[in-house]
């Protein structure tokens, strides 16, 4: 979905987050996108197995036959079927993170659960930022402040962002939870919450791409029972930022918090992991009482493999005349024109308004392992300038149209390229264009 911002003003005076003093205005951002679903019907563009037993006289009428232009077909692509598959051991994360019943007891159609909690020692409250601009570090007086305000964020990204209770409803029409749930988890009071109302009624945070469709309608699954006495939702990674940012109207700190997760769901392939990708971010200006605060948000029902080193390695084909460079945190990427122009937050580009959906989207995450994979129809690895994985992924999206999925990692940064509404006639071609496009290196 597309960025939303409002802005609202208010003469009320509020502690924040600890350690980051009063704040007055409140400008908000968010941004969510679907990745493509498992399990669709055979592809109906893949080309027919020959038949056993040809004779010689057929193959040499095959032989004489042109041969399909290089990035035309997924031939050298790994199908899904040819996949090994692993499973995803969420008592280990629980137990890596110390996973634990927290102090929110949730509910949901699907049942009662609690918000995750963590022991002191857990990583969510150990783990440094993985980097913290020195202007920051000054203007908070010391490293430790900082830390201690990147993990509040942090926290809060768990337990109201990724393990939302609106995750597995059936529309966004609970919507008006998340707003007062973040104004007091941050000490916001006074802050006009129907900025915030506005923003989370259509940007659901559950990611899913219609207010008016849950996931479990969009992917066909359902959760499986909750915990009586305990969470839900499994942390499989977490990791803060500490950039200084420059917008117009804010000239202050911006704390980024990524996490993935996993929900266990069952769907008719079986059970397997909801796997949920979340970047939340708020940057704070005491001295112009402005705050900003963007997130997004993907999930989708994921399989998993060992190794992606393993795939197939295919190339790029020519990036067409008229498609257009897009550039963001040093990735560049080329989109066809009728994506239309992106909207820009500090976690991504959405583009929303033009003939094709398309997103370029980040998260301060490694690359992880195993590794998953929510469109595998046809899957391939690809050598990215600057990049030290990029996998491409071929999936029905949320329709019979295909969506096109690369994901690029660069030590602790994850990139997410996704381009939606493709014919399967023409994924083949968009796929390798879309490849030879990007460049990390920057």
């Amino acid at each position: 979905m597309a960025p939303h911002r409002t802005t609202r003003r208010t003469a009320t005076r509020r502690t924040a987050l600890r350690g980051l003093g009063a704040l007055g205005v409140v400008t908000t951002a968010g941004a969510c996108t679907v990745l493509p679903g498992l399990g669709e019907d055979e592809d109906p563009a893949r080309s027919a197995e020959p038949e056993e037993g040809a004779g010689d006289e057929d193959a040499e009428e095959q032989a004489d036959e042109p041969t399909e232009e290089p990035g035309s077909t997924f031939d050298a692509w790994a199908r899904e079927e040819d996949l090994t598959l692993v499973e995803l051991d969420l008592e280990a994360a629980d137990e890596e993170f110390g996973t634990m019943k927290g102090q929110l007891e949730r509910e949901d159609r699907y049942g009662t659960w609690w918000s995750p909690g963590f022991p002191e020692d857990s990583p969510i409250f150990t783990t440094e930022p993985r980097r913290i601009d020195p202007r920051v570090e000054e203007a908070l007086g010391g490293r430790e402040a900082v830390h201690g305000s990147a993990t509040g964020v942090l926290v809060q990204t768990i337990i109201e962002i990724l393990d939302t209770p609106l995750l597995c409803e059936a529309d966004n029409s609970r919507s008006d939870e998340i707003a007062p749930a973040l104004v007091e988890a941050f000490g916001l009071e006074g802050v006009d919450v129907a900025a915030f109302d506005e923003l989370f009624a259509q940007m659901p945070v559950s990611g899913a791409q219609d207010p008016e469709q849950g996931l479990p309608e969009s992917y066909g699954f359902e959760p499986l029972e909750y915990p009586a006495d305990g969470p839900r939702m499994s942390i499989l990674e977490a990791a803060t930022e500490v950039e200084h940012l420059e917008v117009e109207g804010l000239s202050g700190p911006l704390f980024l918090a990524s996490v993935r997760g996993a929900l266990p769901v069952r769907t008719e392939e079986g059970e397997m992991p909801l796997v949920r990708n979340v970047t939340y971010g708020l940057a704070i200006d005491e001295d112009a009482g402005t705050v900003l605060m963007v997130y997004r948000a993907n999930s989708a029902p994921s399989i998993h493999i060992e190794d992606p080193s393993s795939l197939p390695v295919v190339e790029g084909a020519e990036v067409p005349g008229d498609w257009t460079e897009h550039s963001m945190r040093g990735l560049t990427v080329s989109l066809p024109p009728e994506v239309g122009d992106p909207d820009v937050t500090e976690v991504g580009l959405m583009f929303q308004d033009g003939q094709r959906r398309a997103a370029v989207l980040r998260t301060g995450l490694g690359t992880p392992s195993p590794y998953p994979l929510s469109a595998s129809r046809h899957v391939a690895r690809a050598e990215v300038p600057g990049a030290d994985l990029a996998v491409a992924a071929i999936g029905i999206g949320l329709d019979t149209t295909y969506s096109v999925t690369v994901t690029l990692h660069r030590e602790g940064e994850q990139f997410t390229v996704q381009l939606h509404d493709v014919d399967p006639e023409e994924a083949p071609v968009l796929a390798h264009q879309v490849l030879a496009g990007l460049d990390l290196a920057s």
